[in-house]
């Protein structure tokens, strides 16, 4: 067993009761100048000591203006990770990543740390959540928070229970309603890889996401589901052909438009995604979330100029880290194999085959399954690696058949519509692919 701290996010919104509207909004604005000015600095090579002080202002509050600046460091962070990894391409002319920057045309949000910036109470006579924020010094709004049932508990927890706490927040503003996204931290203890009941598999690749849960004393199929993103794929190449199109006439500030339009639309559908995968999980007994040790993988695919374009824009890393704090939250443990092979070896027999499209065939006569989906095969494959691991079996001594045919496939179509800062629930995109077998 192994403690883990755990941050999730509590989404309500601000009922006003005191205070003026307008301090909010000018706070949202010095916010957004803070974080461009703070980027800009950062540029020139200013140390974060220096940032802070360049960026002071006398009608800002200075808790609030530290946790911005670290807010947008941590952009220009994430933007120095994405440039080195952009250097190492073969072809340096190809979606050189853009440094980080705010939309000077609209907000930013208002960063505030518990007890400083903003104040919760329970209030025991209301039965709700008092807010009180300070956007301005010497200027305080304050009213009470509106939201999910299960966000409000989470806040109450935190007020009430010592092992509870709040973080930072955010204030946004949406369709002329304030937002307030509160962190709430705890720490769960999580089972160790080792002692789970359940290994699920995870494969990811340019298209779907698929799952395969085995028990582990006897090796069988519990259940399976394949996730289907092709939808980022799409989305990712309509904006590359805008962005190209548009740098060829000149229009170079566009790239930064497009591309942050195209980041929250595959967040967007990472993090369903990520929620189907830990519920899926949770569906059985003790489970672990095993992914492939994809480390190094972008090094290992030259395809040329516009597969590499493809395959290392893919968002392996991203996913697995969504998947990972989730499951956290769940206290379901993750862990990684090696990634050699998982889909053209047989699920069955641990035979070599071949992939044909999106079909994996087994080249071993005396085997039952001569065809499968190699996306579920390979997830089965990563399960079994799992548990060559946690049982200190090499893999290749020990023949692995799960069950001599494995259960029908069913795939689940991730496609949304509408706003994408509202996501609808996974649950029932889990329920349609889950097969159990018994």
């Amino acid at each position: 067993m192994g403690v883990k701290p755990a941050i999730k996010t509590a989404e309500t919104r601000l009922f006003i009761e005191s205070g003026e509207r307008s301090w909010l909004k000018d706070a949202r604005f010095t916010a957004r100048d803070i974080a461009n000015e703070t980027i800009g600095l950062k540029h020139q090579g200013y140390s974060r000591s220096e940032i802070q002080r360049e960026v002071d202002r006398d009608d800002f509050l200075r808790n609030n203006k530290c946790a911005v600046v670290g807010k947008a460091l941590n952009a220009w962070d994430s933007y120095q990770s994405l440039l080195e990894w952009w250097y190492d391409q073969d072809d340096p002319h190809e979606g050189k990543p853009s440094p980080p920057a705010t939309d000077k045309k609209g907000a930013y949000p208002l960063v505030m740390a518990h007890e400083e910036g903003y104040i919760l109470d329970w209030n025991d006579d209301a039965s709700r959540v008092d807010f009180r924020i300070s956007p301005k010094p010497y200027k305080k709004v304050k009213g009470h928070l509106r939201g999910r049932p299960k966000d409000i508990l989470l806040i109450r927890k935190s007020l009430s229970e010592e092992d509870w706490s709040l973080g930072q927040a955010e204030l946004l503003y949406r369709d002329s309603v304030y937002y307030l996204h509160v962190a709430v931290k705890t720490e769960f203890v999580v089972p160790e890889p080792e002692d789970a009941d359940t290994l699920v598999g995870v494969d990811i690749n340019e298209r779907n996401v698929a799952l395969t849960a085995l028990d582990r004393k006897s090796m069988d199929t519990l259940g399976t589901l394949v996730l289907d993103y092709g939808s980022v794929k799409a989305e990712r190449q309509r904006y590359h052909t805008i962005t190209k199109r548009c740098q060829e006439h000149g229009q170079n500030s566009i790239h930064h438009t497009v591309g942050d339009r195209e980041e929250r639309y595959t967040e967007w559908v990472l993090h369903r995604m990520a929620r189907a995968v830990v519920e899926f999980a949770g569906q059985f007994s003790t489970p672990v979330i095993v992914f492939e040790d994809l480390s190094g993988i972008r090094k290992a695919m030259e395809y040329g100029t516009y597969l590499n374009r493809r395959l290392h824009k893919l968002p392996f890393h991203k996913f697995e880290k969504f998947v990972s704090y989730k499951s956290t939250w769940e206290e379901i443990p993750v862990d990684s194999v090696e990634s050699y092979y998982n889909s053209k070896t047989c699920s069955c027999c641990g035979e070599r085959g071949y992939r044909e499209g999106r079909r994996v065939r087994c080249t071993n006569a005396a085997c039952d399954v001569q065809q499968d989906h190699a996306d579920r095969n390979a997830s089965v494959n990563i399960a079994w690696r799992a548990w060559a691991k946690h049982t200190g079996i090499e893999v290749g001594e020990e023949n692995y058949r799960t069950r001599k045919t494995q259960p029908s496939v069913r795939k689940v179509s991730l496609s949304g519509s509408g706003r994408v800062s509202r996501p609808s629930s996974s649950r029932s995109l889990v329920e349609q692919g889950v097969l159990h077998t018994g």
